[in-house]
């Protein structure tokens, strides 16, 4: 099962407080879409409108198609998937995940199958008659997921599930369930602040900011070339040119990220001077001060081979330059 979302200026206040302002968005059927944002940017907010636990202040749910106004969760092709897995410790597995199909009514028999097919969905077929305590945090997020698949819904929605796990375990979860949805092909709607995750999982990015849509788009896109200089922020670092390299318009600015500044390239950022540097593996994170003395200072990526001799002054050079929107 799988569906489209529409959301047409959606509007959220409480109280004096504007938690979305005037969203709209479309998510095609089958996507894996991630909501990415600080704290506080409405995220989780305009996911509990999608689940039918807020009621927009103004604007239209369609899902399928259909308007999800005065629709209730329980009622919703939606289901959520929480951080707080909140499996049931006194049941096995097999009837955590197919305790939805019995508030559906569905029969024992019918009910463990599907349990079970769902369960060898995320590798746990095994483990059916186990109890929660009795796993690692990565395979009761994985129990957790397939509760949240059993019932079919057209729209799954995530709320920083992976946010409980240790970095090695998260990343690895976060192929897992890039994996599964691909398999299964339903719409998933994920929620998280992780710049990273967002990148490994989306087929597209929504980078919001204070309730607003700052960027919408690919990952590739979100970084290499967002929209705004929140976004480019927000993504990860960004080198901020003078205006003389790139004479910019009123509100225009331009930047280059670490990784494309170096020792060669397509514009000429002058001599700098390299003040410090850090190991990252596979890469030389280099802090450069420009002989400019008015000039911003640099973030360079530079390969394993490139690394000046600290304190020296080299020319510097910068590729993939972006144009940046001051505000959306």
């Amino acid at each position: 099962m799988t569906a489209d979302v529409a959301l047409q200026s959606i509007s959220q206040s409480f109280g004096t407080f504007q938690a979305l302002d005037n969203i709209d968005l479309s998510f095609g059927a089958g996507e894996f879409v991630v909501l990415l944002g600080p704290s506080g940017c409405g995220k989780s907010t305009l996911l509990f409108i999608l689940g039918g636990f807020l009621s927009p202040t103004s604007g239209t749910v369609k899902i399928g198609g259909r308007d999800m106004d005065g629709v209730a969760p329980k009622n919703r092709p939606t289901t959520t998937m929480f951080q707080d897995y909140a499996l049931f410790p006194h049941m096995s597995l097999r009837d955590n995940v197919g305790f939805g199909l019995r508030m559906k009514g569905m029969g024992r028999a019918a009910r463990n199958a599907k349990a079970e097919d769902m369960l060898d969905l995320v590798g746990l077929r095994d483990k059916a008659g186990r109890k929660p305590h009795e796993l690692s945090g990565g395979q009761r997020q994985r129990v957790a997921l397939a509760r949240a698949l059993a019932v079919d819904p057209d729209v799954l929605l995530l709320d920083e599930p992976l946010g409980a796990l240790d970095l090695k375990l998260r990343r690895q979860m976060q192929d897992e369930l890039k994996a599964i949805q691909r398999k299964v092909g339903t719409t998933f709607v994920h929620v998280t602040h992780d710049q990273e995750e967002a990148m490994a999982i989306a087929d597209r990015i929504v980078v919001m900011n204070q309730g607003r849509v700052e960027d919408f788009g690919a990952p590739e896109e979100i970084y290499l070339r967002p929209k705004t200089l929140f976004t480019a922020n927000f993504m990860g670092d960004i080198n901020l040119l003078p205006g003389d390299l790139h004479p910019a318009k009123p509100g225009i600015a331009h930047g280059v990220r670490p990784e494309n500044v170096g020792l060669k390239g397509d514009v000429a950022l002058g001599p700098a001077t390299l003040d410090s540097t850090a190991f990252f593996g596979t890469y030389h994170r280099c802090h450069f001060r420009s002989t400019d003395a008015a000039a911003t200072p640099y973030v360079a990526h530079l390969p394993l081979g490139d690394l000046p001799a600290p304190g020296a002054t080299v020319p510097l050079f910068a590729s993939h330059v972006v144009a940046l929107q001051a505000a959306p």
